[in-house]
């Protein structure tokens, strides 16, 4: 399937998914006071490039044809957005901790605790999580309607259950075991010897 018409309702969710995804790799994911916020891709250096190429990748597979795959490439990327995200909060919790105990004592104590306390989490993570939820749920949806489609135009029974390149094998096979038994039986020829 490479043409366009020929795409889905489903198919096109899909594709809007994946680009809600890529989209929040490019929006804030950390906010930082002063310094202002960072995204995903972090001009190319962070891990925000693999869901991008991941949200690229789940369009060549639907334009494929390839609707199942889609599922499990939104799914690894997923993992890969809820490991930084565990690492992210436990950087941050660290970093909390550390500047507790490294200012006790400090006149300007409060202000760095008011600092650290507004570093937080962007909104770019409500685009990559419900664009990676969204791909994987159209996946299996997409799966369904297939899965009923296929059982509403079931083959005959009577026609074999062969793809159109598989009858081309079969046929093939069987005109060579005919023209095998067909081939008349010669006595072998015998080397050196003249034949009476």
């Amino acid at each position: 399937m490479t043409d366009f018409e020929k795409l889905t309702p489903l198919d096109s969710a899909v594709i809007l998914a994946a680009l809600v995804m890529a989209a929040g790799a490019f929006c804030p994911i950390v906010t930082l006071p002063v310094v202002g916020s960072l995204s995903y891709v972090m001009s190319g250096n962070g891990d925000g490039i693999f869901i991008v190429i991941s949200a690229m990748g789940i369009v060549a597979l639907i334009l494929t044809g390839y609707r199942r795959a889609t599922g499990v490439v939104a799914g690894a990327a997923l993992i890969w957005m809820l490991m930084t995200l565990v690492k992210i909060a436990a950087l941050l919790a660290d970093t909390r901790a550390k500047l507790d105990q490294s200012m006790k004592g400090n006149p300007f104590g409060s202000i760095a605790k008011v600092l650290a306390n507004s570093v937080g989490f962007g909104w770019g993570w409500v685009l990559l999580f419900s664009g990676a939820i969204a791909v994987i749920i159209l996946a299996f949806a997409n799966q369904r309607s297939s899965d009923k489609f296929a059982k509403l135009s079931e083959p005959d029974p009577t026609v074999p259950a062969f793809s159109n390149a598989d009858n081309l094998i079969a046929e093939l096979l069987a005109n060579q075991q005919k023209q095998v038994g067909q081939q008349p039986t010669s006595r072998p020829a015998s080397f050196g010897k003249r034949g009476r």
